[in-house]
């Protein structure tokens, strides 16, 4: 049965727990040495390799008083010795509050300087009262994100730790029948859009976060007017080069990419609201021949959420038009998609190049529990200034 007076019950050690019979631990040869430094750097390397640390417990060196005095070193395990009152603290109350590793070793050893100069070590006990040390490896101090910030890679975002509903925005690029339907645009070009079609759930559930934590959601949307004159002619041979059907060719879902056409729509799962701006653009970022920049300007915006498709190409282009302009971006790795895979992990690599050379990289649930966070902060600090 335990002694439940026995201050050291079930505390933490960095011992293994072997039969007595195997506690023994073998003590450097007696020897000479050319000097001091050669002795202690034999004793050490002895010492760690058998699994226990020396320590110095005290010395005598010759002094102008006494020059004949023999110049000594005591060595003794890093376990040996007896506690000091310090601080107030007692023996007990160090070994209870675990501060400590002594155990009052009784392994000593001692080091003599001779006439000759040299070093002679001595024995004077062998025996100690404990197994090997393990070295455990110290565990990584905890990374703690700051208020207004949440975890993303390579830094934490914003920089300036200022996310709110003032000055932080969603993104929601391209979401459109033509990207995300098998009888739209993409599916015409001959990509896979199952990546862009399992993207919008999703998408719809951090847009529902987005709205009831009241931040503020944009939208952009490609697509040409319907005489085609927001079509390069470069843009229109590179549409049909190699694919089915191009920009502008009728298909199931009225004509590819032209603005009023069934396929140019938002899916129905991410319908915007009416407060929330739908950037239309004729190519692929958001700011080229639109009015995005003023909008966010206007409403004070500076940090951006970029959600959508694809990884590669619109989401991309946007988040490096942004990047230019000033703004702080997030992009979220599972909140887009490219048809290629390969595609998509390489821009999202590329944004953290250079210390964040585009801006962050971060996930939807990080970015969820980021702003139900700041929901739950917002609504307990109301309530102070209400009762107040």
């Amino acid at each position: 049965m335990s002694d439940p007076n026995d201050l050291n019950l079930d505390a933490p050690s960095d011992l293994q727990d072997i039969p007595d019979a195997s506690m023994t631990l073998v003590p450097p040869p007696a020897d000479t040495y050319p000097d001091r430094e050669t002795l202690m750097n034999a004793v050490h390397a002895h010492s760690k390799a058998h699994h226990y640390n020396v320590v110095v417990k005290t010395s005598s060196m010759p002094t102008s008083d006494k020059p004949n005095r023999t110049a000594k070193v005591w060595l003794r395990c890093d376990r040996g010795g007896s506690y000091r009152a310090r601080n107030g603290l007692t023996e007990e109350t160090r070994k209870r509050r675990r501060t400590s590793r002594l155990m009052d070793c009784p392994f000593m050893i001692r080091a003599v300087k001779l006439v000759t100069g040299q070093w002679k070590l001595e024995i004077l006990c062998p025996n100690h009262n404990h197994g090997p040390s393990l070295d455990r490896p110290r565990q990584p101090a905890q990374h703690k994100v700051r208020k207004g910030q949440l975890h993303a890679v390579p830094y934490d975002w914003p920089h300036d730790a200022s996310l709110s509903t003032f000055n932080t925005a969603l993104v929601i690029v391209d979401m459109q029948r033509d990207f995300c339907d098998p009888a739209g645009y993409m599916a015409f070009q001959g990509h896979d859009i199952t990546p862009a079609k399992d993207l919008i759930p999703k998408v719809a559930r951090l847009l529902d976060m987005f709205r009831r934590a009241q931040f503020p959601v944009y939208f952009t949307r490609e697509g040409h007017r319907p005489d085609l004159s927001t079509l390069s002619r470069r843009e229109m041979f590179r549409s049909h080069n190699g694919s089915q059907l191009g920009i502008g060719d009728q298909g199931p879902l009225g004509r590819l990419l032209v603005r009023g056409q069934p396929g140019w729509n938002i899916v129905d799962e991410l319908r915007p609201l009416d407060n929330e701006p739908i950037i239309d653009k004729p190519g692929r970022g958001a700011f080229a021949h639109t009015d995005f920049e003023l909008l966010l300007r206007n409403k004070g915006i500076k940090n951006l959420v970029l959600v959508g498709v694809t990884t590669d190409v619109c989401v991309s282009s946007t988040m490096r038009e942004a990047n230019d302009r000033g703004f702080d971006c997030l992009i979220l790795h599972d909140g887009t998609a490219a048809a290629d895979l390969a595609l998509h992990s390489s821009t999202i690599e590329s944004v953290k190049m250079e210390g964040g050379i585009f801006g962050s990289v971060s996930n939807v649930d990080t970015m969820v529990q980021a702003l139900e966070s700041f929901k739950v902060a917002a609504e307990k600090k109301l309530a102070t200034q209400v009762a107040n």
